[in-house]
């Protein structure tokens, strides 16, 4: 596997993204999003451009919480996988 980095080496590296690579498969994550795609293109034909701004600040706050909120949901999983395999190999006496 030579010229190939390993696993431990791309996280190292910052090579590796999940955020980049996970597209939700449910139909209607697709779906929430056209329509909230819809509402605010909607929306923005009516505000003023100081009223536009304010909502994209909001946008902004929102998808910096929810990556936090990602983040934070993406370690706890790890650390459950790790304890999940931990415990497994550890009843294999």
């Amino acid at each position: 596997m030579e010229g190939m980095s390993s696993l431990l080496e791309q996280l190292y590296f910052g090579e590796i993204r999940p955020e980049e690579k996970i597209i939700p498969k449910n139909p209607e994550y697709k779906l929430l999003n056209s329509e909230i795609s819809n509402f605010k293109e909607k929306l923005l034909t009516s505000l003023t451009e100081d009223e536009v701004e304010l909502l994209e600040k909001i946008y902004d706050l929102l998808g910096k919480s929810s990556s936090i909120y990602s983040t934070e949901v993406f370690i706890y999983g790890f650390k459950m996988g790790v304890q999940i395999v931990t415990e497994a190999y550890a009843d294999r006496k």
